[in-house]
């Protein structure tokens, strides 16, 4: 409960500060894109990158995850297979090995 209403002050306060942030930064900047040109201040665009590289971050940590996750099932699936393997082998060795 805590962790959740502490994200939630965090959060209120980063809109809050991006808010001051876009209004100090009141400036008209046209950006030219590759398909249209936008009229935006400057506070806006640099807002807009923030939310645009921390959203590309996180899209790039959850396919690190992904990735991780399915190497695990794989090494899991081998594991049990050499297990399997061990277990067939210690019941098929002959006597005098024993």
């Amino acid at each position: 409960m805590t962790r959740r209403l502490l994200f939630a002050i965090l959060f209120v306060l980063l809109a809050l500060v991006c808010a001051c942030f876009v209004r100090l930064n009141n400036v008209p900047t046209r950006i030219e894109l590759y398909f249209a040109p936008v009229i935006a201040t400057v506070g806006q665009a640099l807002v807009v990158a923030f939310v645009v590289g921390w959203i590309a971050g996180v899209a790039g940590a959850l396919a690190l995850a992904l990735r991780l996750a399915r190497e695990r099932a794989a090494l899991a699936k081998r594991l049990r297979l050499a297990e399997g393997e061990v277990r067939t082998l210690r019941a098929t060795q002959p006597a005098h090995a024993r």
